[in-house]
């Protein structure tokens, strides 16, 4: 046995020799940098947050075709799809307007963010970011209102200084070609930079065929989610051979297993400009564009009205614009202050939802356009073993709201109703914040902060809009304010052993999509407004352990409770005395967003990482939630509870040339544990029980000179069929891709 482990030793150390692995390619990272939780540089170790940051390297690793698959694969969240061009993000059983997406230090979520599922993470392009910092648990404090799950944190790449005299030239390339959709990506960034002076300039183009499922089926899963009918515009002609009209087709889709009617292309343009006035002092000016096609709302067209009738000839989103200019202004040093960090950003935002009805004429087509102005001022003070961050901020929404008919023969329009009020629409939020780090012994640190709340909504109604829909009221005003704070303590009672416990409050004010919005959230269900809404509240409760062996092996748990005050959450409802409305068409039953007095969720998540030698690393994470809405009666579910998920794999790396081999993974959905009132979609899963699911992915990576580097791999090894909790579009089937990367 002693000279086994001798030759195991001397095969190692062998090994060791020839690998080419630097601190940044390992799993146990001791000195991992994080921002979000501060806004400023500071330990993770430190912070009594549980979080995690996927780096550039990892990213890349990732090789995902869309920032929410990242996520995904990473087991960093649980993502619900409605379509292909889509991925809303959950934590810990919150999700849309309860996650905060915030990307460059801007809040993204905005006047009419959703409660049900989201697509705007997708307009973030994954190939130009630094990295992603995911904060668990409310963080109102640092971040005001809709952090209640958490925070999903993107920052891009920033330009490079040459750092002398002599000017610098950086850049990549890519190009990424996947088999499951036909996808063609290409990717390219430019760094140029002088002394003072650097800028960089990054444009990707991503095409997205119609998307496979997956072949491979089970007891639960055989025959369901196939697509046997997809809808065609046809001519029609008279006796002589003349087109006189056009009609709605549904043809026979002769490959079932292909999504038709899911496929999109999308374009992502960055500019930055760097200008280093002195060695303390910088300026940075950020440029965003992101644009689409029209992308199909799959699970809507897959909605059948008979055996062979389809329910929609038409559902979209029209073309998803995000422009963010953001100038943010740094100074190190600043006088009594150690960091001064002063920002102002402009978003404009055009979303639209586009729908007609099979053999219908008109196709109603909705649009939100949103203007932001945004402004922030962050502090840091160091005094001997305190860190006090204190700052404020401020967002300012502006929406316009409007609608027609349109007929799709003439190309004439009508009025139609809106799906928010048809006036104007403005929503403010006004910050201040404190939060406090103290290193009271070197096994010891205690953090705390509070932050106050102002959050106003005016909206109006015209007298256009009553005539489709005779509301009680013709505007809707409202002022919240509420104090939100943490508390915490980390304690390191022994070498490489960590014990985090963290109290923190979380807010959220209803926008106009909570108060004002009337729209059907599923075939045959409508929302109405409510005007009395109040402010969501969390009260969350955090303890972490997590303990390292021999440097190399890592063990952590957190568990966590969350206690929701006003939580809201839809409920059966009244149109003028009535529960059910004629909508679109159609007599659908009426649905209100209601607070309810309490609700809780509970769970849990472990991981391990491993650093097996300096070549071969594994690691596996696991999250469960289990969440409840009470009553004077029998606790139902609450929706957007994810099914038990997570990860496990292993990466190597020896010399010039790198794999991935792990396995992304899903636990069952029981009927008993569906919300049927609200967005856990139960009609587009199999009917009674989900099923749980996992899939193998393996990739390699090869970089023989410098300059260039290639990878392949397979997502989906066993070609399953499955669908994710709430989704409405089956998940990719086998994909093989192949990508080509330049560095210079």
């Amino acid at each position: 046995m002693k000279k086994m482990f001798t030759l195991f030793m001397l095969c190692h150390q062998i090994v060791s020799l020839y690998s080419q692995t630097d601190s940044t390619d390992r799993q146990v990272n001791f000195n991992e940098v994080i921002i979000a939780d501060s806004k400023f540089e500071s330990l993770k170790s430190n912070s009594a947050q549980q979080s995690l940051v996927l780096t550039s390297k990892d990213l890349q690793r990732l090789n995902a075709q869309k920032t929410s698959d990242a996520l995904m694969n990473s087991g960093a969240a649980f993502v619900q799809m409605s379509q292909q061009g889509g991925g809303s993000v959950v934590l810990r059983g919150f999700e849309a307007s309860r996650v905060l997406m915030v990307v460059d230090g801007v809040r993204m979520n905005n006047i009419f963010f959703r409660a049900g599922h989201l697509q705007n993470v997708i307009t973030v392009d994954n190939n130009i970011l630094d990295r992603i910092e995911v904060l668990y648990g409310p963080s109102s404090t640092v971040y005001g209102s809709d952090a209640l799950g958490g925070v999903v944190h993107m920052r891009t790449k920033n330009p490079l200084l040459s750092g002398y005299e002599k000017f610098l030239s950086a850049g990549n390339a890519m190009f990424r070609y996947g088999t499951v959709n036909n996808e063609l990506t290409g990717h390219v960034d430019i760094s140029l930079g002088c002394k003072k002076f650097a800028s960089l300039t990054s444009a990707t183009f991503s095409r997205f065929g119609d998307l496979r499922m997956g072949n491979y089926v089970t007891n639960q899963t055989a025959g369901l989610w196939t697509r046997d009918y997809y809808q065609s515009r046809t001519n029609v002609y008279d006796s002589i051979g003349i087109v006189t009209e056009q009609k709605d087709t549904a043809m026979v889709n002769n490959a079932n297993n292909v999504q038709t009617g899911s496929g999109y292309y999308q374009y992502d343009v960055l500019q930055k400009f760097l200008f280093q006035q002195s060695e303390n002092i910088s300026h940075v000016i950020n440029l965003q564009f992101s644009n689409s096609s029209n992308i199909p709302r799959y699970d809507r067209l897959a909605v059948t009205a008979g055996s062979t009738i389809l329910k929609d000839a038409e559902w979209y989103y029209g073309p998803q614009q995000r422009l963010l200019a953001i100038y943010d202004f740094n100074w190190k040093n600043a006088g009594v202050l150690d960091l001064v960090s002063i920002g102002l950003n402009y978003q404009n935002i055009v979303e639209s939802r586009n729908n007609r009805g099979f053999g219908k004429t008109f196709r109603t087509e909705r649009t939100e356009k949103v203007n932001i102005i945004g402004l922030h001022a962050d502090f840091r003070k160091n005094i001997k073993t305190h860190t006090l961050n204190f700052g404020l901020e401020g967002q300012f929404n502006m929406l316009k709201s409007s609608a027609v008919e349109r007929n799709v023969n003439t190309d004439t329009t009508r009025a139609a109703s809106t799906r928010y009020p048809d006036g104007k629409n403005n929503m403010n939020y006004v910050s201040l914040y404190l939060t406090h780090n103290w290193v009271i012994s070197p096994k010891l640190i205690l953090s705390d902060g509070v932050r106050y709340n102002l959050v106003t909504m005016n909206s109006t109604l015209t007298a256009a809009s009553q005539e489709f829909f005779p509301l009680p009221y013709s505007k809707l005003n409202n002022l919240h304010n509420a104090v939100s704070g943490n508390l915490g303590l980390v304690a390191l009672p022994g070498k490489d052993f960590r014990i985090a416990a963290l109290f923190s409050t979380g807010f959220r004010a209803p926008n106009v999509d909570d108060m004002a919005k009337i729209f059907e959230s599923v075939p045959g269900t409508v929302v109405v407004p409510n005007s009395q809404l109040r402010p969501e509240y969390t009260l969350n409760g955090d303890l972490t352990i997590e303990k390292t062996f021999a440097k190399r092996f890592r063990l952590s748990a957190t568990g966590f409770y969350t206690y929701f005050i006003n939580a809201i959450t839809a409920d059966k409802g009244a149109f003028n005395g009535a529960d059910t409305l004629t909508y679109d068409g159609t007599l659908s039953n009426v649905v209100t967003l209601v607070n309810k007095n309490k609700a809780y969720i509970a769970g849990v998540t472990a991981a391990a990482e491993a650093d097996v030698t300096d070549w071969l690393s594994v690691s596996a994470s696991i999250t469960y939630t289990y969440g409840r809405i009470l009553t004077d009666s029998t606790p139902y579910p609450l929706d957007h509870i994810s099914p038990i998920y997570g990860r496990a794999g292993f990466r190597a790396k020896y010399k010039w040339v790198r794999g991935e081999f792990f396995s992304v993974f899903n636990g069952g959905k029981k009927v008993e544990d569906y919300n049927m009132l609200g967005e856990d979609n139960f009609g587009q899963g199999t009917g009674t029980d989900l099923p749980g699911w996992f899939t193998l992915n393996a990739r390699i990576g090869f970089q023989p000179v410098k300059y260039f580097g290639f990878d392949i791999g397979c997502d989906n090894l066993m070609d399953l069929r499955y669908r994710q909790f709430a989704s409405g579009i089956s998940a990719p089937g086998r994909n093989f891709f192949v990508i080509a990367r330049v560095t210079w």
